[in-house]
C-alpha cells in the first residue's frame, strides 16, 4: 500500500502543487479543461519534467523511471495497440513485467473475465465500442498489479448503462484491490461513489483539498460554470424521482439509479452547469416545473457576444449563461429536471 506525497510541484502547468494522498484511498483531481489535471497525473508517473518532489511512502522517486514506479495508467484516449488483439493488449505489460507466458495469460483472462470483457479477447481494437475499449484498457492497467493506479476521466465519453457498470465494477474492485488511485475528472456524477478526498486546480493553481462538502464550496467560489447547491432530500415520490429542497426552493429532480439508496433528510449536493440554467422575461407568475421568480443582480461580459447574468432566487445565487440578458431585473428562472445532477454527501 502506497501513500503519494507531492511537494512544491511545479512545471509548465502545474504552480506549487503540494498534496498528501493516503495509502489504498481514492482521490479525485477535479478541474476544467486545461486547469492541470492529466499532467499531475503525468508527473506522478514520471512522464513529464517537473521541479519539486514526489514520494511513495516517504521516499522520493523523482529520479525513478515511469517503468519502474509499478504505475497502472488508464489514458484518456485509451491508448491500446491496434494492431494487437484484445488480450495481446493485456499481455503486453504483463510480458515486460517477467512473467511466463502460462502466468501471463491466467492473469489477463482473470482481470478481462472481472470487467466482462473476455469474450472480446481475439477483437481489435477498433472492432470494439468505446465502452468495450474503455474496459480492456482499465483490464490493462489492473493487470500489472499496480501500486497506484491512474485514472484519466475513466467515465467520459461512455453511454449510461456501461457508465453505470463501470463505476459499479471499478467500486468493487478498488476495494478488493486495495490499490492508492488518483482519479482526473471534470465531472462529480460518478467518482462520488469511489472517492474519499479531492483536489480542485484551476489555472495549475491547487484552489483545494480534502472531503466532499469542502469541494462543493471550493467550485461555488472559484467555478462560475458551475452551479453547486447544498440540499436536503424532503421526499421520494416514485421510484428515481425526488423533492429536494435548497434554500427556500423546493426542485423536482431525477434520482440517479447509483444514488437510489438516499434516504428522507440525508444531505445532497444539487449542481446544474450555467448553461442548462433557462432564463426568461419576468410574464406573470413563474409556471411548470423548476419555475422561480428571481431578480439580476450582475451582468459580466463573457466574450463572444456571451454573459454572465447572476440571478438572486430566494436568497440563491444561480449563475446563468446568456446570450441576451432580459431588459428588466426581475426574471424567471427554470431549472431542467433532466440537467440537474444530485450527488449523496451524507446517506
Amino acid at each position: 500500500m502506497i501513500a503519494i506525497d507531492l511537494v512544491n510541484v511545479s512545471n509548465f502547468i502545474l504552480k506549487n502543487i503540494s498534496l498528501h494522498i493516503e495509502p489504498s484511498s481514492v482521490h479525485t483531481v477535479m478541474g476544467p479543461n486545461g486547469a492541470g489535471k492529466t499532467t499531475l497525473l503525468k508527473v506522478i508517473a514520471g512522464l513529464t519534467k517537473y521541479t519539486g518532489k514526489v514520494l511513495f511512502n516517504g521516499t522520493p522517486v523523482d529520479t525513478t523511471p515511469p517503468w519502474r514506479r509499478e504505475i497502472g495508467y488508464l489514458p484518456q484516449t485509451n491508448a491500446l495497440f491496434p494492431h494487437m488483439t484484445v488480450l495481446e493488449n493485456v499481455l503486453f505489460g504483463l510480458k515486460n513485467r517477467g512473467l511466463s507466458s502460462s502466468e501471463a495469460k491466467h492473469v489477463a483472462k482473470y482481470y478481462l473475465e472481472l470487467l466482462g470483457a473476455y469474450e472480446l479477447r481475439d477483437r481489435y481494437p477498433l472492432k470494439l465500442s468505446w465502452g468495450e475499449q474503455r474496459k480492456v484498457a482499465l483490464a490493462r492497467a489492473l493487470a500489472v498489479r499496480p501500486k497506484v493506479l491512474l485514472l484519466d476521466e475513466p467515465f467520459s465519453g461512455l453511454h449510461y448503462d456501461y457508465r453505470v457498470q463501470l463505476v459499479k465494477l471499478l467500486e468493487k474492485i478498488l476495494k478488493e484491490e486495495k490499490v492508492t488511485t488518483v482519479v482526473v475528472t471534470h465531472d462529480l456524477d460518478e467518482v462520488t461513489l469511489i472517492s474519499s478526498t479531492y483536489t480542485l486546480l484551476v489555472d495549475g493553481k491547487q484552489l483545494y483539498s480534502g472531503e466532499l462538502r469542502g469541494l462543493l464550496s471550493a467550485i461555488s467560489q472559484h467555478l462560475y460554470y458551475m452551479n453547486v447547491y447544498e440540499c436536503t432530500l424532503e421526499e421520494v415520490e416514485k421510484p428515481g424521482f425526488a423533492l429536494i429542497k435548497c434554500g427556500e426552493i423546493v426542485l423536482s429532480v431525477l434520482l440517479d439509479p447509483l444514488y437510489q439508496e438516499a434516504v428522507k433528510g440525508c444531505t445532497l449536493a444539487v449542481t446544474i452547469p450555467y448553461n442548462k440554467v433557462v432564463l426568461r422575461a419576468l410574464d406573470g407568475s413563474p409556471r411548470g416545473i423548476n419555475s422561480f421568480r428571481g431578480r439580476i443582480t450582475c451582468v459580466k461580459p463573457l466574450g463572444n457576444g456571451l454573459k454572465l447574468v447572476k440571478v438572486n432566487v430566494e436568497n440563491l445565487v444561480v449563475n446563468v449563461l446568456s446570450s441576451s440578458a432580459p431588459a428588466t431585473s426581475e426574471v424567471t428562472v427554470e431549472f431542467p429536471p433532466g440537467d440537474l445532477k444530485v450527488i449523496p454527501i451524507t446517506r
